[in-house]
């Protein structure tokens, strides 16, 4: 039996200790240009491989791909203030906010929760091929996906961009970031609420002077050390800190497509009443010739109405008036065109008719059904006590009631308190 080659385990990922006795940090720009190149090739990877599974398609789950695309669509993400200052009304107006930055050239703070879903990400393919190959599907020297590098190679590779994300000097530029970017949200926040006259000049001179003072980033929390966290404490991490912000854009999607789907059926009916083809072409075609045997005739009878109303004498006022409608043709129009236009609402009417006799007569189909239900639940109730009756009669047995039991358990509706909290702690 041949010894199966499992792929050796990561590097050891870097620690809150080694942050703090690191003496240089990485460039921003080196950073972010490794995890958007490492985001972008595995998430292709996912879609062209059959070894990890099928990618989950999901704009509403703060997983690696989400979040690779909202930092290309210039999204924020949820607010780096503390907990007493987050309302629901703050939280829904950040969902329209944007960046006005690309990508590759956004703050390094930005970048914390794909930080977070790169190397999740990449513990959990790590897990996905050791486990392969102890079941025996494959080995280390097979393929990817046709073309591609092998696994042992692919692995290889992502064991580089581990140890670059989990240097000690990665870890401080990424904790430095989040500490400054937090700090200055505080700041934001002073200078916006003495604006709202919420406190008074003062107080706001003597908050910004904390805010300003050397030992700040003390009290602040950075990164999440996330060394010894498995991948699905990390989805679970995400998943909060993302549920606010997400169920609001999911409900905003919701509504913007209804409200599209609502105006595309009103232009549809529009364009049927105002005489498109469609309207016309959706009846059947002996009743279409009906209604337009049907719009002719009522268009000769308003002619010959017209045609006698002229005739009147003019000396008789009351005479003049008709309650039929005449059309008016306005210079450059044709007899002709106010009859195409009269037959074509005629038929439209017509349709209408018809979809209404056939809702009238499916309620009517429906009703039946429900009183046929009813008469034969009666037959069988009397057929039932007459039985219990003859059963009674025939055994010389004192009567007994039996007792139907009445269902529903009345169950306690709970409303979902809206708990907006606690997207990072400090």
């Amino acid at each position: 039996m041949s010894v199966k080659a499992f792929l050796p385990s990561f590097g050891v990922a870097v620690s809150q200790v080694a942050v703090q006795a690191a003496n240089t940090i990485y460039p921003t720009e080196y950073i972010v240009e490794h995890m958007l190149k490492l985001s972008n090739y595995l998430i292709d990877l996912a879609g062209s491989s059959n070894l990890f599974g099928k990618p989950e398609i999901d704009l509403y789950t703060p997983n690696l791909g989400t979040l690779f695309a909202r930092l290309q669509k210039k999204q924020v993400g949820p607010s780096l203030l503390p907990r007493g200052f987050l309302t629901a009304e703050r939280i829904h107006a950040r969902i329209y906010l944007r960046s006005d930055q690309e990508a590759a050239d956004r703050p390094l703070a930005d970048y914390e929760d794909l930080y977070y879903a790169l190397v999740a990400r990449m513990q959990e393919m790590h897990q996905l091929l050791n486990l392969r190959i102890e079941s025996g599907f494959n080995d280390a020297t097979e393929l990817v996906y046709e073309g591609g590098p092998s696994i042992a190679e692919l692995h290889n590779s992502l064991s580089e961009y581990w140890n670059m994300l989990n240097d000690p000097s990665c870890g401080k530029a990424l904790d430095d970031a989040v500490r400054e970017a937090k700090v200055q949200a505080l700041r934001y926040e002073v200078v916006w609420q003495v604006e709202k006259d919420n406190i008074s000049v003062e107080d706001g001179h003597a908050q910004l002077a904390a805010l300003y003072s050397p030992d700040v980033y003390r009290g602040i929390l950075g990164v999440n050390f996330i060394q010894d966290w498995a991948p699905t404490m990390t989805g679970a991490y995400l998943e909060q800190k993302y549920r606010h912000v997400l169920n609001l854009e999911r409900e905003e999607a919701t509504f913007k497509a209804r409200q599209e789907r609502r105006q595309a059926k009103l232009k549809s009916k529009r364009d049927a009443l105002n005489g498109a083809p469609t309207a016309v072409q959706r009846l059947p075609d002996r009743r279409r010739a009906r209604a337009v045997r049907k719009a002719g005739h009522d268009a000769d009878s308003k002619t010959y109405i017209e045609a006698d109303h002229q005739c009147l004498p003019k000396d008789q006022p009351w005479m003049q008036h008709s309650p039929e409608y005449r059309a008016e043709l306005r210079p450059g129009h044709r007899p002709e065109e106010h009859s195409t236009t009269v037959c074509e609402q005629n038929i439209a009417q017509a349709e209408d008719m018809l979809m209404l006799l056939e809702w009238q007569m499916k309620t009517q189909r429906v009703s039946e059904y429900s009183g046929y239900l009813r008469a034969r639940a009666g037959q069988d109730s009397q057929h039932a006590v007459q039985g219990t009756q003859d059963s009674v009669t025939d055994d010389f047995v004192s009567p007994s009631y039996p007792t139907l039991s009445r269902g529903g358990n009345g169950g306690e509706f709970n409303h979902a308190s809206t708990y907006y909290s606690q997207y990072m702690e400090f």
